[in-house]
């Protein structure tokens, strides 16, 4: 009888504790299904969308290389089109900042400066990799500098950036010091990118020495102007490049 009345207390014991604990553990399993199921329906949606925008972006890429050496309007159509696309429909994906790159440096090239800084503008907006956003960023202070909006070009360069973006943000600011006839903070400028320049940059390098040279020697008093301008000049590797390789090798690789 003890033995049976045990029984029955363990009974009701497990029954209580159910009545107590069974809605929390059930509502503990279905929300344990669905985190899982949640996160496997979120890998796929990640996935199928991260296919299409790459596809988007290769035909993009296939309609802006058919229209070089061959310009055709049907070909740019096309590129705008899709890049249009893949910006409404994957901004916040990396193809849609490259797109976007891609138009402005499409657009400068046709000198319709004000399509390139919209361009490049969106991709210093919407991109959330850092790279991209410090290419976008030199490029439309570049952009805003042939437009004549000096000040605000430089305002783009201002702050500290990585090494491998130092010396062509240092370059860039010298040449719209240039353009507003600033001298002899360009040639601070020029000799900062110099000093900051990077073993694979080392192209850019006998470029930098002419900008430099170009300015003339730095007034007599500034010895430690004098003294660098002697310093990278004594530094400067044998290149025959004289254009901005350097500059789109490190931006390439920083897309």
């Amino acid at each position: 009888m003890a033995d049976h009345l045990t029984e029955e207390e363990q009974i009701e014991s497990i029954k209580r504790w159910w009545k107590e604990n069974g809605t929390g553990i059930v509502t503990g399993v279905v929300l344990a299904l669905a985190a899982y199921f949640g996160w496997q329906w979120w890998q796929g949606k990640e996935r199928g969308e991260a296919e299409a925008a790459s596809n988007m972006y290769q035909s993009f890429v296939e309609a802006v290389s058919a229209n070089e050496g061959n310009p055709d309007n049907k070909q740019v159509t096309t590129a705008k089109s899709l890049a249009r696309e893949l910006k409404d429909d994957y901004g916040n994906r990396i193809y849609a900042t490259q797109a976007s790159l891609e138009l402005a440096a499409l657009a400068a090239k046709e000198n319709d400066l004000e399509a390139a800084a919209k361009e490049l503008q969106w991709a210093l907006d919407n991109t959330g990799d850092e790279a991209l956003k410090l290419v976008a960023k030199r490029r439309l202070a570049a952009v805003k500098a042939a437009r004549g909006e000096t000040k605000e070009a430089l305002k783009l360069l201002e702050g500290d950036v990585p090494p491998a973006f130092a010396s062509l943000y240092a370059e860039t600011r010298g040449d719209i010091l240039v353009q507003q006839g600033d001298t002899d903070a360009a040639r601070t400028a020029y000799q900062e990118a110099r000093a900051q320049i990077l073993p694979e940059q080392a192209a850019n390098s006998r470029l930098l020495d002419l900008k430099i040279e170009s300015l003339g020697e730095a007034p007599a008093g500034d010895s430690q102007a004098n003294e660098t301008i002697d310093e990278t000049k004594e530094d400067a590797p044998v290149s025959e490049s004289d254009n901005d390789s350097g500059n789109a090798e490190m931006e390439n690789n920083a897309q």
